[in-house]
C-alpha cells in the first residue's frame, strides 16, 4: 500500500471513528431529554439534582426519576442496541437486506409464549413458585423465541437449506405464530385482553430493574464475542459461503450469530412485547454512513438502534399529552416507509 492510499485509510478510520462517538453523545442526549420529560411534571433543575443528588433531592422528584423514568429510559436504549444488533446479525446470516427479529418470527414467538402464561396460565417453567407472575410470563415469551430460531437453526444444519428458504422458513413461523397469538385473544376475557394489548403493541411501561438487569447481562456477554468476530462478519458479508476461502467457519459462524440474534431478540421482546423494524432501519442506516466493515458498522449499528429507540420514546409521550403510545406503535409507523421503500429498491434490482 503506497503511503497515499494509507493516510487515505487512516483518515478514513479516523472519520468512522468520530462518527461512533458522535452517535453514542447524540444518544446520550437522547436519554437525558427522555429521563427529564415523562409522568409527573418535573422541572429540569429537579431531575438533574434527583439524578446527582439522590439522597438530598425533595422524594418525589427521586422516586419518579429511579423508580419511574430510569427504568423506563434504560430499557428503551437497551432495547434499542439490542434489536438493531439482532437485525444486523440476521441480515449478515441469511444474506437477506429484510431481515430483522419481527419479520422472521422470533417476536411473534415470544409473544405468543406470553399470551399463554397471560391467558392459560401454561408456562415451559411451570409458573415456578419462586417467580413472580411477570417474571414468569417474561420467561416463557424468551424460551418460546429460543425454540422458534432453534428449529430454524437445526432445519438449516440438517437439511443444509439456502438462505432463501431459511428466510421464507422464519415468515412461515411467524405467521403461525401470530395465527396462535389472534385464537388466544380471541379466548381472552376482557382483563387479560389488557394485558394481551402489552405484548401486541409494545410497551416501556412495565419494565422493572431486575428486566433491565436482565438484558444489560446478556447485551453485555453477547457484545464482546460479536466484537471479536467483527473480521469474520465482514468476510462473510462480502463473500458468504466463499468466506470459508478465507480460514472462517461460515456454518460455525452463522449458528453463533443466530443464537446472539435469539438471546437478544428473545430477552428483550420478554421485557417489552412486539417491536418491530428498529432491527430492520439501524443496521441499514449503519451501512450507508460506514459500509461492510463490521469493525464500525456493528458498533455504529447499536447507536443508532439506541438512538432510534430512546426518541421513540420520547415520541410516545409526546404526541398525546397526558398519555404513553405504545412504542411498537411508534417503531412501526417510523419504520414502515423505510421497509416499503427497501421492498421497491430490491424488487428493481431484479433482472
Amino acid at each position: 500500500m503506497s503511503d497515499a492510499s494509507l493516510v487515505q485509510y487512516r483518515r478514513l478510520l479516523v472519520r468512522r471513528a468520530v462518527l461512533c462517538v458522535a452517535l453514542l453523545a447524540a444518544g446520550l442526549v437522547a436519554v437525558v431529554a427522555d429521563l427529564a420529560i415523562g409522568s409527573g411534571a418535573l422541572p429540569w433543575r429537579d431531575v438533574v439534582a434527583a439524578l446527582l443528588h439522590r439522597s438530598t433531592a425533595d422524594p418525589v422528584a427521586a422516586t419518579i426519576v429511579w423508580n419511574v423514568r430510569m427504568p423506563i429510559t434504560f430499557t428503551a436504549a437497551l432495547a434499542g442496541m439490542g434489536l438493531a444488533i439482532s437485525g444486523s446479525l440476521m441480515q449478515t446470516i441469511l444474506h437477506n437486506p429484510l431481515a430483522e427479529p419481527f419479520t422472521l418470527g422470533i417476536s411473534a414467538a415470544a409473544g405468543f409464549g406470553a399470551a399463554l402464561a397471560i391467558v392459560f396460565q401454561a408456562s415451559l417453567v411451570g409458573l415456578l413458585p419462586w417467580l413472580s407472575f411477570d417474571l414468569a410470563v417474561a420467561a416463557n415469551a424468551f424460551l418460546f423465541s429460543l425454540l422458534a430460531v432453534g428449529f430454524v437453526a437445526a432445519a438449516a444444519a440438517r437439511r443444509g437449506l439456502r438462505t432463501e428458504t431459511v428466510t421464507l422458513l422464519g415468515i412461515a413461523i411467524h405467521f403461525v405464530f401470530s395465527a396462535l397469538l389472534a385464537t388466544i385473544q380471541y379466548a381472552a376475557d376482557a382483563n387479560q385482553l389488557q394485558g394481551l394489548v402489552f405484548w401486541m403493541l409494545g410497551s416501556l411501561v412495565r419494565t422493572t430493574w431486575t428486566k433491565l438487569w436482565l438484558n444489560a447481562g446478556i447485551l453485555a456477554l453477547l457484545l464482546p464475542l460479536l466484537l471479536l468476530n467483527t473480521w469474520a462478519m465482514t468476510a462473510v458479508r462480502a463473500f458468504g459461503d466463499g468466506a470459508t476461502v478465507m480460514g472462517v467457519r461460515v456454518a460455525r459462524l452463522r449458528l453463533l450469530l443466530l443464537l446472539a440474534a435469539a438471546l437478544l431478540a428473545g430477552g428483550i421482546t420478554a421485557t417489552i412485547g412486539i417491536v418491530g423494524f428498529v432491527g430492520l432501519v439501524a443496521p441499514h442506516a449503519a451501512r450507508l454512513l460506514v459500509g461492510e466493515d463490521q469493525r464500525f458498522a456493528l458498533p455504529v449499528t447499536a447507536a443508532l438502534g439506541l438512538v432510534v429507540m430512546t426518541l421513540a420514546s420520547l415520541v410516545s409521550k409526546l404526541v398525546i399529552p397526558g398519555v404513553v403510545l405504545p412504542i411498537g406503535m411508534v417503531t412501526a409507523l417510523l419504520g414502515l416507509p423505510f421497509f416499503i421503500v427497501q421492498v421497491l429498491r430490491q424488487d428493481a434490482r431484479q433482472p
